[in-house]
């Protein structure tokens, strides 16, 4: 089923989120002094990185069959 243009604005602001909680935790990561929390905060990052590179496929597959250019998120590059 193809993603109409509103689907793809979704998936653009899902992708903005996503990216958003990236960046925090990888943030407080790096703040904690506690390694137990640390790890705990990683490993909620790379959830959100998961999310992130899940939504990206969808988003590329939904520019393939409807033409639209997607913009990128606002600040958005990876940086993990």
């Amino acid at each position: 089923m193809p993603l109409s243009s509103k689907d793809l604005h979704y998936l653009k602001d899902e992708l903005s989120w996503e990216l958003l909680a990236m960046k925090k935790c990888h943030h407080y990561a790096q703040e904690s002094q506690d390694p137990q929390v640390r790890q705990l905060i990683d490993r909620v990052g790379r959830i959100h990185q998961q999310h992130y590179e899940t939504l990206l496929s969808q988003l590329q597959s939904g520019v393939q069959t409807t033409g639209i250019q997607p913009q990128p998120p606002a600040g958005g590059t990876m940086t993990q």
